[in-house]
């Protein structure tokens, strides 16, 4: 096998690690911006595809790359919504009253914490957190599906709302 061979399967072992890794995070903060699931997947691909192309300008570190992934994907949710926008002005359908960038970083911000707060809860308050506000089931459905009684869900969920509120308070 010859060095380039060899090199290039390397980048390509690093950049599956890395998609495995950051997609679903990336899609995630995506989707909580943008509301739309076939946009949101666009844009993290084309974020992919930009770190592909800049792989090898971009520090070999975990953080210098999820940093990049970061500030790529925004970037290009910046970008997107100003196409937008320019689209919306031209056709005259209404105008913005607060400039997007703050709108989008806000959001973006939000989103950020709302992730660094369920991972400082213990991992079962977070399930059942998760199954309550994201699935949307009812605190009787999660008893019967986690085999433990309504009061440990009601537990369990009081203090995820606890942490939430606490750790959020300076947005709202």
């Amino acid at each position: 096998m010859s060095k380039t061979n060899k090199s290039n399967t390397s980048k390509e072992d690093k950049f599956s690690y890395l998609f495995d890794t950051y997609y679903q995070k990336l899609y995630n903060y995506s989707y909580k911006v943008i509301k739309e699931i076939n946009l949101a997947e666009e844009l993290v691909q084309e974020t992919f595809i930009k770190l592909w192309e800049n792989f090898e300008q971009v520090k070999d570190s975990e953080r210098s790359i999820e940093s990049f992934l970061i500030t790529t994907l925004k970037n290009k949710i910046i970008d997107d919504y100003r196409k937008k926008q320019t689209r919306e002005k031209h056709t005259n359908l209404y105008a913005l009253n607060t400039p997007i960038e703050t709108q989008i970083n806000r959001e973006w911000e939000l989103a950020q914490r709302i992730e660094e707060i369920y991972t400082t809860l213990e991992q079962k308050t977070s399930d059942i957190f998760k199954l309550s506000r994201d699935k949307g089931l009812t605190y009787k459905e999660i008893s019967e599906q986690k085999e433990i009684s309504i009061k440990t869900v009601e537990l369990h969920i009081s203090k995820a709302l606890k942490t939430f509120k606490k750790g959020l308070k300076d947005y709202f």
